[in-house]
């Protein structure tokens, strides 16, 4: 099918415009997770930052690479790669003229590139090997916009270049690379009772590929699948065991398939910006290009299963008691 590039917020409103109202809770951080049996079930009370605290049948943590649910389940936190990147939107508000269309640069340590999301819109990137700690980078927008085009990227095309000085100032960001060791995802816990992750807080991982929001949605597909089928059987969402035991399904179904995409996504970086010395070039050319890159692109189409048919909103009670939040 192609690449199909979408714009981050242009998908969250449009996801979010699928729920019912109010079912969204703005500016409200996670603080802590407990467990609470009642009535021989299991439920998670999650507990915020501002003082409310959410009694659910089941947790879900989608809240990212720093996820507290994740360190609730014991899953080790993510490690930096020793790379860095530059990420931004850039405007044109007459239209860029350009095709649609991915290029890349790439040079030794350094690889960047960019793509159009409409005729006005270009997402652009940088990645580096920073020899200092990253944190010592200023995190004003405009000064990192002039350290790219002045500094880390001025011996690239004047295309891209020009596409970075566009940049809308408030999307530019500069932030370290981290990844989930693959062997955490085969072998730690990705749920446990009525509790798992998805998302970043479960498979984080470098952008090399441009699978860690696919994933999330695979995620989001395989889960609604497991959890589908439970409501149909009971009418409702029931809570204990049986909720728990889908949990578990999802996590055996969704780990081998992180850890995979995981380790290709790093070491499609590693042998596209580590130097370029005969034996990267044999490796990034004969093997990575040669044999390999046709193997993973492949491996990013995923077909997640059909969702169960939906159950009438009459017969079932999907939503938590409101008279268990706090």
């Amino acid at each position: 099918y192609g690449i199909r590039t979408v714009h981050r917020k242009a998908l969250l409103e449009a996801l979010a415009e699928e729920l019912p109202g109010d079912t969204i809770r703005y500016s409200s951080k996670l603080k802590s997770i407990v467990n609470q049996a009642e009535e021989g079930s299991s439920y998670a009370v999650i507990h915020m930052e501002n003082g409310a605290s959410i009694k659910a049948k089941a947790l879900v943590g989608c809240d990212g690479v720093h996820s507290v649910v994740a360190r609730w389940l014991g899953l080790t936190p993510p490690i930096q790669s020793g790379r860095w990147a530059v990420r931004g939107l850039a405007i044109f508000p007459e239209g860029h003229g350009l095709n649609h269309e991915v290029q890349q640069f790439v040079t030794i340590g350094k690889r960047a590139g960019f793509i159009s999301l409409s005729d006005k819109e270009f997402y652009w990137f940088l990645t580096i090997k920073f020899s200092s700690k990253g944190e010592e980078m200023a995190h004003d927008p405009e000064l990192i916009k002039r350290q790219v085009t002045e500094n880390f990227a001025k011996e690239f095309p004047e295309l891209y270049l020009n596409i970075v000085q566009h940049s809308d100032l408030s999307t530019v960001s500069w932030a370290p690379l981290i990844f989930r060791f693959p062997w955490d995802m085969i072998l730690g816990n990705v749920s446990k009772g009525n509790i798992t992750v998805a998302g970043d807080a479960m498979h984080p991982m470098t952008p090399d590929l441009g699978q860690g929001g696919c994933l999330a949605l695979e995620d989001a597909v395989v889960l609604g699948r497991h959890i589908g089928d439970l409501i149909i059987r009971n009418k409702k969402l029931v809570a204990g065991d049986q909720v728990a035991k889908a949990l578990e399904k999802y996590g055996k179904e969704r780990r081998w398939r992180a850890a995979g995409l995981i380790t290709c996504s790093y070491l499609a970086g590693w042998v596209q910006q580590d130097g370029s010395g005969w034996l990267m070039k044999f490796l990034r050319d004969k093997i990575f290009y040669g044999r390999f890159y046709k193997k993973i692109f492949d491996g990013t189409n995923y077909d997640c299963g059909k969702l169960p048919t939906s159950v009438s909103p009459s017969d079932s009670e999907l939503d938590n008691d409101p008279n268990k939040i706090n």
